[in-house]
């Protein structure tokens, strides 16, 4: 997942934080384009919009518990239309359950292209709200996983951010049941 710390020049934001660390939902007025993640936080302010504030609001309901599908306008940055088609079907995986490289990519009509579904979580610029946290090796371990930093995807700290969103997701769906 990319990490971006970049300028914020004619972009909305609204940051928060919680246990999995920074969040800064940024839009550019209309849609989401991305959702930076990290564990410092970030200097200067934000200048909030509908979008921003909106992602926000949702983010913290999914983290309670109380959300588990997101309603949002969703334009992700350099995303080409058909990088976009795998963030489509990545949204469609189920909250609460996981699935493998290779079934995500016959998901997307490309069976037996599971390094191409891998590259569509590691290009990700939306994660939990295109929930590449819920695809995972075909022998069920984590693979990898970019969220919330700029280390490694191979990182510990990265691969148990995505094992707590796991768990979060399947201990809230288990208490709606």
């Amino acid at each position: 997942m990319p990490q971006i710390d970049g300028s914020l020049a004619n972009l909305y934001s609204s940051r928060f934080s919680n246990a999995f660390g920074w969040f800064r939902p940024v839009s550019d007025g209309t849609y989401l384009i991305r959702l930076d993640w990290n564990q410092t936080g970030w200097r200067g302010e934000d200048y909030e919009d509908d979008v921003s504030r909106e992602t926000k609001a949702q983010l913290m309901s999914y983290f309670a518990g109380g959300l588990q599908t997101f309603n949002l306008p969703l334009s992700p940055e350099g995303k080409s239309k058909r990088g976009r088609y795998w963030l489509d079907i990545m949204a469609k995986i189920p909250y609460g359950t996981v699935v493998s490289y290779a079934e995500f990519a016959t998901f997307a009509g490309s069976s037996g292209a599971a390094r191409a579904a891998g590259s569509a979580c590691a290009g990700n610029p939306i994660p939990i709200i295109y929930p590449c946290h819920r695809i995972v090796k075909s022998d069920g371990k984590l693979g990898n996983y970019g969220g919330g930093s700029d280390k490694a995807p191979s990182t510990p700290d990265n691969l148990a951010r995505k094992e707590k969103l796991i768990t979060l997701e399947r201990a809230f769906k288990a208490g709606s049941a």
